[in-house]
């Protein structure tokens, strides 16, 4: 495993229906995992409750969307198996962020199985645009890289 700080630590068990026909985990529940994963880097970044997601998004009027992932497949992962999503903030720009993510499985021990980076961007809801991250998010961001 990498020496680099990982804030967040997400363990997701390997599902029979995660698998394909050829045997192995389909290639999207890998990004389903990374998501999982971001999703508890947000709660942690906000601080708030998964529960309180949408009444924090409607209260706010702003919040992270989604503009980019990139997933490199290292090991095939197999069911049964236990997933470690690892997540940190790995640059913060204007109105964007990044996040990296690294996959271990229990079953693999410390290789890595795969690794993704994301981009994620600020947007105010209602108005539909994009926004400059404030000295604020920005701040929250920096601790979790």
């Amino acid at each position: 495993m990498s020496e680099i700080n990982w804030p967040i630590t997400t363990e997701v068990p390997v599902l029979w229906g995660d698998m394909d026909d050829f045997g192995h985990v389909n290639n999207i529940i890998y990004t389903k995992w990374c998501e999982t994963s971001r999703i508890e880097l947000f709660l942690k970044l906000w601080n708030i409750d998964v529960k309180d997601i949408q009444s924090y998004i409607n209260s706010e009027g702003k919040g992270p969307i989604l503009a980019n992932i990139n997933m490199n497949y290292k090991i095939p992962i197999k069911y049964p198996d236990i997933i470690f999503v690892k997540s940190r903030i790995s640059s913060i720009g204007n109105t964007s962020f990044g996040v990296a993510h690294e996959l271990f499985s229990e079953n693999n021990g410390d290789r890595l199985v795969a690794f993704a980076d994301s981009i994620v961007v600020m947007i105010d809801y209602v108005a539909g645009k994009k926004i400059k991250i404030d000295k604020n998010t920005f701040k929250k961001l920096s601790l979790l890289m």
